[in-house]
């Protein structure tokens, strides 16, 4: 590969970013483009990657590979020029392919928890010493980045969209939940169970698929076809058992072992219990994987403690699915004392107009709620939806919510005064709250 060159149109999106890295580390000189380059960049300057502000058909000239981003046309221009040029073109969910499969990867997908349960499986095989590749879509500080260079091993994030999960042909694949989202892609709740049925049948044969006990069926195909069918979760093969909240952390127990998870709520359980049987597929016991998950550092924007404001302690979250908002709140509360607030982005519009009314109920766990406006990321406005439909579910429910369509986040602490304000959502908000943690020092 040594000498080759691939370039990546979208560089800075979490998975493209991660994807720079992996092609740099292999021997590839490697550059890329993003009309917002972000926060990443230190990571892939690091990992030697060109990054150059704006597109320009130019980028395309005298690269071997050009791999462009869900969010990137195939009219775009860089894109068309690459191919005139004879430049061999990918999508990033084949890119990741190619990369991933000639590999022993671990696949994790879910609706929910993939960023998480990877890093954790990651952190397990490296503890354990068997130096894995790791890619996921959050930054992990002990690694520097959202991408960890390490042996043929790998971990990978699978996602849904855009059906980039369909590609992988991994060596164990676990699903860590299944709900309702990226119906824009399969058009229909059939269809998206189908592709995770699918996407489990992917694997390798003689390999492991591991689902929640609840959603057992989505491996009854994979499990037909002679794959080894592990079930997490209550009445499954891993259990994580609450002991009870331990700090910042909760105690458990898993198999007959105990142990800490240095990381709240009974959804992160969950994702230990995915990890643990994850990691035991490449031969790692439950007790090393227990004693390794103790020191987990966890992935920002998780509740991520960013600092404080005017006596409120703030916390970053990635959370913009209700299911997803529900399990970090409810983190919270039982983890913190005081009183709780919560600022929400809605993500997409498709994704409002379909669980506007599931997001104003998820945010009647926090004492008040301020709704945003929507971050569009790669979609165009929809007639009539805005957050104010969330924040008016919310107080139809019950609730103390508020639409709040200025960017002065101070005022509006200023005004509504809690012990913990969790800013959440998979947008701009973290930026937002990051500049008032800042000014606020």
């Amino acid at each position: 590969m040594m000498g080759l060159r691939v370039h990546l149109v979208g560089i800075c999106g979490s998975g493209m970013s991660a994807l720079a890295m992996w092609y740099s580390s292999r021997g590839f000189t490697v550059s890329g483009c993003d009309r917002s380059p972000g926060d990443n960049m230190r990571e892939l300057e690091r990992a030697s990657v060109t990054v150059l502000k704006g597109h320009d058909v130019s980028h395309a000239a005298d690269c071997d590979l050009l791999v462009y981003s869900a969010a990137v046309p195939s009219d775009h221009p860089e894109v068309v020029a690459a191919r005139e040029a004879g430049v061999r073109v990918l999508r990033r969910s084949e890119a990741l392919a190619e990369l991933a499969n000639g590999t022993r990867l671990l696949a994790v997908a879910g609706a929910h928890g993939k960023t998480t349960t990877t890093a954790m499986t990651g952190w397990i095989l490296q503890e354990a010493g068997l130096d894995p590749t790791v890619m996921l879509g959050g930054y992990v500080t002990p690694w520097d980045g959202n991408f960890r260079n390490g042996s043929t091993i790998s971990v990978v994030e699978a996602d849904e969209y855009d059906r980039t999960f369909l590609r992988l042909r991994p060596v164990s694949a676990a699903v860590t939940n299944f709900a309702l989202d990226h119906l824009e892609c399969y058009g229909s709740p059939e269809a998206l169970s189908m592709a995770f049925g699918i996407f489990l049948e992917m694997t390798r044969p003689g390999g492991t698929v591991i689902v929640p006990r609840k959603s057992r069926d989505l491996g009854h195909w994979a499990e037909r076809i002679g794959r080894h069918l592990v079930t997490t979760g209550p009445g499954g093969d891993f259990e994580c058992s609450s002991l009870g909240p331990s700090g910042w952390g909760v105690e458990y127990t898993v198999s007959g072992v105990s142990g800490r998870l240095p990381v709240p709520g009974e959804h992160n359980l969950r994702n230990a219990e995915t990890a643990i049987a994850l990691a035991g597929t490449m031969g790692v016991n439950t007790e090393v994987s227990v004693e390794a998950l103790s020191s987990f550092p966890g992935v920002a924007r998780r509740l991520e403690n960013i600092g404080s404001s005017g006596g409120s302690l703030l916390l970053s979250d990635y959370a913009h699915h209700p299911d997803e908002i529900r399990a970090a709140l409810k983190a919270v509360k039982n983890t913190l004392p005081g009183n709780l607030g919560v600022v929400f982005q809605p993500h997409l519009y498709s994704r409002t107009a379909a669980q506007a009314e599931e997001m104003g109920l998820a945010l009647l766990a926090a004492d008040w709620s301020a709704v945003l406006p929507i971050y569009p990321a790669r979609e165009e406005p929809l007639p009539g939806v805005t957050g104010s439909l969330v924040s008016d579910a919310c107080r139809r429910a019950g609730g103390d919510s508020e639409y709040f369509d200025r960017d002065d986040l101070r005022e509006l602490l200023f005004r509504r005064s809690a012990d913990v304000v969790v800013f959440m959502g998979a947008g701009s908000i973290d930026g937002m709250a990051r500049r008032l943690a800042g000014e606020s020092r």
